[in-house]
């Protein structure tokens, strides 16, 4: 109901802007064109954030042959989608927008520029860009977004991997035993954890039981992964994890910074987390603790093995307000950001606190683990220095190896009640197979509920896109 009056309240909202002029003035403060930005976790006052945006708009303003100025907007403290959400709501619309969802009932009131020509004509972009990128742009070309895909790979302190007998897992069994092992070897902890669904610990396995994208095609037509026959033998898995211990009890209500806290303090010994650099956070931060490491786990092996990558959207990234009158001046801030320059800029940080040079060598100083890229995380980007600790690289290894092509696409509008209706039928019925509430035998009775709930329609509009 909430979610229906934010957007109600934008309609209006937008509907007066729009009826009242248009485009908003555009900033300028003596001579100097000023980008509006907003992003999450870039508070303006914070040290390294001033010293990091003064060096960006010096090396921007190179790159375009004229002085700009960015001014990062400062968000209250709070979940950020909502405070974003209020801000536009108030008429505050910067030039320059980083979603973390929220973003498409804006977009549905034509406020947020198609990218499409701007690529298109953008070299730097076009080497940028992977393919699942340019999949999920010609879908939705509202958010750009330059990162590895957000797959999350399995991850186990080191001390419990070796103790458990250090054998990498391959198939569902190996992974089911190397958790008997963790549970043996520590009653008291749970073998894994997840945040609040299973969606983190499904990378690792929905391939190995034959989940291999979102619409699976069965025979001459496409069907939902949520009520395929694969997905009841995986909740069979998660069921018997669960009634064991092995996973853990309080997964359905743990936040991802509780997650982390969980395996920063022993009382689970494997998570999932976003490949590359997040994964060597959790290895300096275990290191700093508790002296050990981690180790990166691939995708299990069964009917298929990989990470499916959804082309149907980014679900965060960054946009350009259609209002603003710097829409040119903003892409060319997103386009220099991706260009070797700005990479280097984004990705190593501050000379002198996050690395040092000697000479031609670029060397990271132990700061630079508490660094992280403002924009952009190009997997392409060869640096003087590489960027990533043992972990982060194997994690990314084995997304570049395993990542496979999941075809997609964005729900429509007119469907999206049906749709947000229809997961929390899922969500309903998966916590409570897994954790035992409910028998595996009633997953019978949720797919056919799920069909009378609207997913014939669903499931009839997917074979008109698939096919």
């Amino acid at each position: 109901m909430k979610k229906l009056v934010s957007i109600l309240s934008l309609c209006v909202l937008v509907a007066v802007g729009l009826f009242a002029g248009g485009a908003q003035e555009q900033k300028v403060e003596n001579g100097v064109p000023v980008i509006r930005v907003v992003c999450k976790d870039v508070p303006p006052d914070e040290p390294d954030n001033i010293a990091y945006i003064k060096k960006v708009q010096e090396g921007f303003s190179a790159y375009v042959g004229q002085e700009v100025k960015l001014e990062y907007v400062k968000m209250p403290d709070g979940a950020y989608a909502e405070k974003l959400n209020l801000m536009i709501l108030s008429g505050d619309i910067p030039d320059l927008i980083y979603f973390q969802g929220g973003d498409e009932a804006i977009a549905q009131q034509n406020l947020l520029v198609d990218m499409t020509p701007y690529i298109a004509g953008s070299e730097v972009m076009q080497k940028a860009l992977m393919d699942f990128n340019k999949q999920r742009m010609a879908n939705y070309p509202y958010l750009l977004w330059l990162a590895p895909p957000r797959a999350r790979t399995a991850t186990i302190r080191e001390d419990w991997f070796k103790e458990a007998g250090g054998k990498v897992p391959v198939t569902i069994d190996d992974y089911y035993n190397l958790m008997k092992a963790i549970k043996q070897n520590h009653p008291q902890a749970a073998a894994v954890t997840d945040t609040g669904n299973t969606d983190r610990m499904d990378f690792t396995f929905d391939q190995a039981f034959g989940i291999t994208a979102t619409w699976l095609k069965e025979g001459s037509s496409y069907v939902y992964k949520g009520v395929s026959s694969a997905q009841k033998d995986k909740l069979t898995f998660y069921q018997k994890l669960y009634a064991e211990g092995l996973l853990d009890r309080e997964y359905i209500t743990t936040a991802w910074d509780g997650m982390e806290d969980k395996f920063y303090t022993g009382k689970v010994g494997m998570v999932f987390g976003t490949a590359g650099i997040v994964l060597d956070i959790y290895n300096n931060k275990l290191m700093e603790s508790q002296g050990v490491g981690v180790v990166a786990l691939p995708p299990a092996k069964g009917v298929s093995q990989g990470y499916a990558v959804s082309s149907a959207k980014e679900t965060r990234g960054w946009a350009i307000s259609a209002l603003s009158e710097n829409k040119d001046l903003v892409f060319k801030l997103l386009e220099y950001l991706a260009t070797d320059e700005g990479q280097f800029l984004d990705r190593y940080g501050l000379e002198g606190k996050h690395y040092i040079k000697e000479g031609d060598k670029v060397i990271l100083t132990p700061e630079s683990a508490n660094w992280w890229p403002r924009f952009h995380e190009i997997m392409s980007y060869q640096g003087p220095t590489p960027l990533l600790g043992e972990a982060g690289q194997k994690s990314w290894d084995y997304i570049m190896k395993y990542a496979v092509g999941d075809p997609d696409f964005p729900i429509p509008e007119e469907l999206v009640p049906t749709w947000d209706a229809l997961s929390n039928l899922q969500k309903e019925y998966t916590y409570k197979i897994i954790s035992g509430e409910y028998s595996i035998n009633k997953f019978d009775e949720f797919v056919q509920k799920w069909y009378d709930l609207g997913g014939d329609k669903v499931t009839e509009y997917a074979n008109k896109i698939l096919k």
